[in-house]
């Protein structure tokens, strides 16, 4: 249970919770309370409320910008794991996405605008430009010269082709290749059941490089939002020819992993250290000041707070009141508050086998967690409850989606005022007899004492509540994901998910079945409908309508999933660190940060 990592790492996020297997999008490196596809730089940070947003004592509100830069740039940062691949099409963490934003070049980056603290901007990048025909269904995007693979030959179009390409092919088995299914013929592909020896047909895939520079994607239905589903890393440039060289080894390290990004990863000591240098070759290397920047794998809270005091590394974020107080105030620092737009979780094993198969069962679950207690007793009361997949920070097309405090799950608690009597009914439906008799194993990736505290709360809560027993057990990381994707041996993994663009189908599309991030057995045909419908439908208003209605039946009705809790995080930087970014959806990484007054 990631504990607060998951929180921070998030997505996925974690010092707070446990588990954490999110994609979040990723500018500077997490912090210890982070979960995990892609995240920023703020770890265990968490808030109570927006009045803490507004209040919080000496934080900021313009992140700082100006200043001579110091003549030695450089930077210490950390993370709380290390990512099971580099490979863009395959993996599914926030550890691996956070490296990849820095070694690898989107078409397009988001960045912060300059004087407009929480405002972003799309960022031309490895496409100097774009353009989107006239009934919105095609984008033209104009890769730029100059930019050059870390072996020396030019990044083309036919890299960014032969990446979308690499998610759509159903022998990568791509987690995330469900944001490629708005490319027309993509999802029709992906799909696709192969026999042995067969080619995909990627004729069926409108994604065509009609030259080096030029690459063309024609879209299923006009989709309004597409240019943020652009900057995720199924559409990142891959290398054929590296591809083919390394087999099941390629970007496993950084020897076999192809850079074309604003810093080269070349020194990797797993679960110890990643060393950086600026990448002379990127074409625009005069705007990245710094030279190197090093993340160290720390996973103890008291470690990193240790690590801030000291000067050990240059930012954190930081949610015990008995630590925060000693930052607060200090010129050495300087601090941001705000609202992150990822969910620590509950996620349901549903497939046959488990406890957690009925429904009624997933409910009483549900609705028996103490999630301000839990808050409380474990996380020194700074999250805030989750009752919403979607977290309120996302909204849906400009529109707001979720609101703090409120959410189905207040409903389920509403309607079922005796969680031990619905748990008992639903043990009698499965066949599983008397609840004292039943086990719920509980799954997390929080090894640290944080998630046996957390998972040690849960315990005795759901045992209290439903009369039956809990086992917890929580894994590093990576054995923790290879044992929930197999399906098997677990009833409930505690994740977090951080938001890879700002729309709630980032959250619900992972429980679609024809998508799923992780095999739990869910399906329903309305909820899948629902999903569907929203993708085309270009009324916004509709479409969070189609929303709400989807993630309704996953929450309240099937109950496949339950959230815990949401975000909000407080960032201690350096007195020196200059042009971090502020934006959960900015995609940066370390390129515009440097230091200017460095003792």
């Amino acid at each position: 249970m990631k504990s607060k990592k998951f929180l921070a790492l998030l997505l996925v996020l974690v010092m707070a919770i446990s588990v954490l297997a999110s994609c979040k999008p990723a500018d500077e490196p997490t912090d210890a309370d982070k979960p995990a596809e892609n995240t920023t730089d703020e770890g265990k940070d968490e808030g109570k409320d927006d009045t803490d947003l507004a209040t919080a004592n000496g934080s900021v509100d313009q992140m700082p910008t100006d200043g001579e830069p110091d003549a030695d740039q450089y930077m210490n940062t950390f993370d709380s794991a290390q990512p099971n691949t580099l490979d863009p099409a395959k993996g599914d963490d926030m550890y691996g996405n956070t490296i990849l934003l820095n070694i690898l070049e989107p078409l397009v980056r988001i960045k912060d605008v300059e004087g407009q603290m929480g405002s972003i901007e799309y960022f031309p990048a490895g496409a100097e430009s774009w353009d989107v025909s006239e009934d919105g269904l095609t984008y033209t995007f104009h890769v730029r010269e100059g930019n050059m693979w870390n072996d020396g030959t030019p990044v083309t179009a036919k890299d960014y082709e032969y990446g979308i390409l690499r998610g759509v092919d159903p022998r990568t088995a791509c987690p995330f290749a469900n944001i490629l299914y708005y490319i027309k013929g993509a999802q029709e592909v992906n799909t696709t059941k192969l026999a042995d020896g067969e080619e995909p047909d990627f004729s069926k895939v409108a994604v065509k490089a009609t030259d080096d520079k030029t690459l063309e994607i024609t879209l299923a239905e006009p989709t309004p939002y597409f240019i943020d589903l652009v900057v995720t890393r199924v559409f990142f440039p891959q290398k054929k020819d590296w591809v083919e060289k390394y087999g099941d080894t390629y970007s496993t390290s950084p020897e076999t992993a192809p850079q074309c990004g604003p810093f080269i990863l070349n020194d990797w000591v797993i679960n110890s250290e990643q060393n950086y240098v600026k990448n002379e070759n990127y074409w625009d290397k005069d705007n990245v000041k710094l030279s190197k920047y090093k993340v160290s794998i720390i996973k103890d809270s008291n470690t990193i707070y240790n690590a801030l005091k000291a000067g050990q590394i240059d930012y954190a974020g930081v949610g015990d009141p008995k630590w925060k107080g000693q930052f607060l105030d200090n010129p050495d620092y300087y601090n941001t508050v705000r609202a992150n737009p990822d969910t620590t979780y509950f996620m349901f094993n549903c497939n046959e086998g488990a406890n957690t198969v009925n429904a009624k069962i997933r409910k009483a679950i549900s609705i028996s967690l103490d999630r301000q207690g839990l808050i409380d007793a474990c996380y020194n009361g700074v999250p805030t409850a989750a009752f919403d997949f979607v977290p309120p920070a996302v909204t849906c097309q400009g529109l707001e989606f979720n609101k703090l405090g409120e959410g189905w799950i207040s409903k389920l608690m509403e309607d079922n005022p005796d969680p031990k009597a619905l748990f008992a009914e639903g043990a009698k439906e499965a066949g599983l007899g008397d609840p004292s008799g039943i086990t719920i194993k509980l799954m997390g990736s929080d090894t640290s004492q944080e998630g046996r505290t957390s998972g040690e709360f849960v315990q005795q809560c759901l045992e209290e509540a439903l009369g039956c027993k809990v086992e917890v057990d929580n894994q590093d990381w990576s054995q923790f994901i290879n044992i929930v994707q197999t399906g098997e041996g677990w009833d409930i993994a505690w994740l977090a998910w951080g938001a890879d663009f700002n729309d709630p189908s980032n959250f619900l599309e992972t429980m679609h079945s024809k998508t799923a991030a992780y095999p739990t057995g869910y399906k329903n045909e309305e909820f899948d409908k629902l999903l569907d419908e929203a993708k085309t439908e270009k009324d916004p208003e509709k479409r969070c309508q189609l929303l709400h209605d989807a993630e309704k039946i996953a929450l309240y009705d099937d109950a496949a999933i339950t959230p815990v809790i949401h975000r909000i995080a407080q960032v201690f930087r350096r007195s020196y660190v200059r042009n971090a970014s502020y934006s959960y959806f900015s995609t940066m990484g370390m390129s515009r940060i440097f230091t200017s007054g460095r003792k």
